[in-house]
């Protein structure tokens, strides 16, 4: 992933660098309040180039450290450290606590117009209907929902591995940005959870009706001890219930995947 960062970190570079001579090739500066302008360049270029550091420093500090796979099954962790990848296509790794590999969440089926849109700009999560999916650190498909919906109100049909209809999440999407309200259902379409959750910061905390807590996430907050696994900042640890039957958490998993696939672009 940090190499990911730095080449990117290079690409952005030499774009900025390209952007800079062709505006001087084309509009050479005459006064000296023109070449003063020239400095905006550095604004960009110097932030790349701290990016580029750091991602280096982080590599070398993980580069010899082997990533071991999760010998458990997603649908029995009661903790999970979602992590988002830097890449052209939106995605997000997951990890127990400990730090094994447990499998990674992203789009599914794509055309090429779809990816070519996501490669520009992440904001199309939003706006196009999209498949999404969690795999295993093996490949294997565990969860998928499909997403539907835009402006009004936002519908996922979720299915388990064997592609089993188990779930349907609806979502209000237009006061989505201050606070994202939504109802899960089950295969029969009963309520099985309200979900409310900030649309800053993402926080929830989701109880049902007896008052047990499904799920709990609060964004900033990270374990201390964990941090010699994790080290950069840009990891949220989500806890959840072991209390509740298979299809209803992977129901569980497809809405907590969702709302973070949405904070990608954020």
């Amino acid at each position: 992933m940090y190499k990911r960062r730095e080449k990117f970190s290079w690409l952005f570079l030499l774009f900025t660098l390209a952007a800079a001579a062709g505006f001087v090739a084309i509009q050479p500066p005459a006064t000296e309040r023109e070449r003063w302008e020239l400095l905006f360049f550095l604004f960009p270029i110097g932030f790349v180039l701290s990016i580029m550091f750091i991602s280096r420093q982080q590599y070398n500090k993980v580069k010899d450290i082997e990533i071991p796979e999760s010998q458990k099954q997603l649908l029995e962790l009661n903790e999970i450290v979602v992590k988002k990848d830097v890449a052209l296509l939106p995605r997000l790794f997951l990890f127990e606590k400990s730090g094994e590999f447990i499998g990674e969440v992203k789009p599914v089926d794509l055309s090429w117009w779809m990816r070519t849109l996501l490669s520009a700009h992440s904001v199309f999560l939003t706006l196009l209907p999209m498949t999404y999916c969690f795999f295993a650190h093996n490949g294997e498909r565990l969860v998928t929902f499909q997403k539907k919906g835009w402006l009004k109100q936002v519908e996922l049909t979720i299915f388990d591995a064997q592609q089993r209809k188990i779930g349907t999440y609806i979502q209000e999407e237009l006061k989505a940005l201050i606070h994202i309200r939504g109802e899960m259902f089950n295969a029969q379409g009963e309520l099985i959870l309200p979900i409310k959750a900030s649309g800053f910061s993402g926080n929830f905390s989701w109880n049902d009706e007896k008052e047990r807590q499904w799920a709990y996430f609060y964004n900033g907050i990270f374990p201390h001890e964990y941090t010699d696994l994790f080290q950069d900042s840009h990891n949220h640890i989500v806890k959840l219930t072991d209390e509740i039957p298979e299809e209803e958490k992977a129901c569980l998993l497809a809405v907590i995947g969702y709302l973070f696939m949405m904070r990608v672009k954020n």
